[in-house]
């Protein structure tokens, strides 16, 4: 008898309750083992979702059947293993740097099913946490086109008596202070998958994010290194993220080129290869990938863009190239 029969629909939607049980839980005002059932559901909603993926494009989801037994569906690590070795994840979704953000939270997970008492970690989870929903939006969206934004405001606000812990301060192991091994442990792997996926070409905004909740009028916000997105659902309430460019924008041209040819199937890119995407698509103008100081001469770029440019085909390249090249003469003959 063959594998059981799995709806690919209702792999998508109950990844997707999953995800918003664990938005629900961990925003409640009053409740204890918070962090470890909220990673918990994370964590299953990721698997749902990337199962729906393998089936999507007719790829098993099960471990060959033993003789005598039922058939087993694969975990969540071998689940990443496959969209991975199947090259499933979508454009702009940064695949090592996704995984590396799911891999830090099974850690987590995996660590309080065992009976360990996670709690003191919530400061050092949290940058990843929220940075998982923003990457499971993003996947949601691209590979079924279902938008976790429609489902749930983004103006819950996680309030405590005391103000959060700085998480690089956090996951700076102190020798001389008092630390459980299975603290240190568990901070060494974080580190860990942090820097597989920087050895990767990983786009380094999709492991972990940290927000600054500036509590004041917005018509008092101009500072230059402040993004606000205003919900157009939610009565113009805002949600302000303080960037700093150096940590989003970290190539430069030349170091974006050379990730991009490090990453990418198929030919190596040329600087014009560049150029030509940059004016076909205009991501000079979009600050998701490109930025430049008002007194600048030069643009650095994103993760995303290094994502994108080297999730393009070389089809798509010369396509654009040629375009791009007869835009050139005609603009030179004018």
């Amino acid at each position: 008898m063959g594998a059981p029969y799995v709806s690919i629909k209702r792999l998508a939607d109950n990844s997707l309750a999953a995800m918003l049980s664990a938005v629900e839980v961990y925003n409640k005002p009053q409740m204890t083992y918070r962090d470890e059932v909220t990673v918990m559901l994370v964590v299953n909603s990721w698997e749902l979702a990337l199962k729906a993926t393998l089936r999507q494009k007719n790829r098993s989801i099960f471990y060959p059947k033993q003789r005598g037994e039922r058939y087993r569906s694969i975990g969540i690590d071998d689940a990443l293993g496959r969209v991975s070795a199947s090259d499933l994840w979508p454009a702009g979704v940064d695949g090592p740097a996704v995984t590396a953000n799911i891999k830090a939270l099974t850690e987590y997970r995996d660590r309080a099913i065992h009976l360990y008492n996670a709690q003191g970690l919530a400061a050092v989870i949290y940058p990843f946490l929220q940075q998982n929903v923003l990457n499971y939006r993003d996947f949601m969206l691209a590979k079924f086109k279902k938008d976790l934004a429609d489902s749930m405001t983004w103006q819950l606000l996680p309030l405590g008596a005391t103000a959060p812990s700085d998480a690089v301060q956090f996951m700076k192991v102190d020798r001389n202070a008092t630390m459980v091994v299975e603290v240190e442990e568990f901070i060494n792997e974080l580190r860990k998958l942090m820097d597989a996926a920087e050895n990767s070409s990983g786009d380094m905004s999709r492991v972990a994010t940290v927000y600054d909740i500036n509590m004041q009028s917005v018509k008092k916000m101009s500072s230059a290194d402040l993004v606000v997105a205003v919900s157009p659902t939610a009565d113009g309430q805002v949600v302000v993220r303080k960037t700093d460019p150096n940590q989003t924008h970290p190539y430069s041209a030349t170091e974006l080129l050379n990730k991009v040819n490090m990453k990418r199937n198929g030919r190596d890119l040329s600087s014009y290869d560049i150029q030509a995407i940059c004016w076909k698509e205009s991501l000079r103008e979009n600050a998701k990938y490109a930025w430049k100081h008002s007194n600048g001469a030069t643009h650095v770029w994103s993760g995303d863009a290094l994502s994108y440019l080297a999730s393009l085909s070389d089809e798509h390249y010369e396509s654009v190239r040629s375009e791009y090249g007869a835009q050139r003469r005609t603009n030179a003959g004018s």
